[in-house]
């Protein structure tokens, strides 16, 4: 998916590229959509298991969201095709529901308890977590899948890691100037 920058593959081009044929990957994972369901939870597991221990560490919430927000943005540039391919499993009701209960629920709660925490101790100003939530992924969703956009309009061929971090510091000022709260005059 990444070295095509599509989500459409089939059984067999994976099992080409991993040098097993197709009916064994398909006796592993039972269909297209239990590789991608695997895929999924391989890729974004490990970083959903973290979220927990962002929540209790012993930093401020402005650096907890920061540290929220970066790892967004790594998963993006390490898989591009990531969100591409959440939205096509929202497509089957079942994988939609499978996906929602382990990646999109918990990121979610996550990205709200940490918001209500920098609210809570005056940090923040109220924010809507919803929206939060949807204006932190579509960010990193335009910016990673519109990797075609950045090859015409600004003549960049690819993402990397410079343009990764450029990218990070200037979505974490734009989103932290919109909810860091005012500080009190005096």
């Amino acid at each position: 998916m990444t070295e095509r920058s599509t989500i459409d593959i089939s059984l067999s081009d994976i099992a080409r590229k991993s040098g097993l044929n197709s009916a064994l990957v398909k006796y592993y994972f039972g269909s297209k959509n239990g590789l991608l369901l695997a895929l999924v939870k391989d890729v974004l597991g490990k970083g959903i298991q973290q979220m927990d221990g962002l929540l209790e560490m012993e930093l401020n919430p402005v650096e907890k969201l920061k540290l929220h927000v970066k790892a967004i943005i790594n998963v993006y540039f390490r898989f591009p095709y990531v969100n591409r391919l959440i939205h096509y499993m929202f497509e089957d009701p079942e994988l939609g529901r499978e996906v929602a209960e382990t990646i999109s629920k918990p990121l979610a709660e996550t990205q709200r308890l940490l918001l209500e925490d920098g609210i809570a101790k005056g940090v923040f100003k109220p924010v809507d977590p919803m929206m939060f939530y949807f204006i932190i992924l579509g960010a990193c969703d335009q910016l990673f899948f519109g990797q075609h956009i950045l090859r015409s309009a600004f003549g960049i061929a690819e993402i990397d890691d410079n343009l990764r971090r450029r990218y990070t510091a200037t979505l974490l000022d734009v989103i932290l100037i919109g909810i860091v709260a005012d500080k009190p005059a005096g």
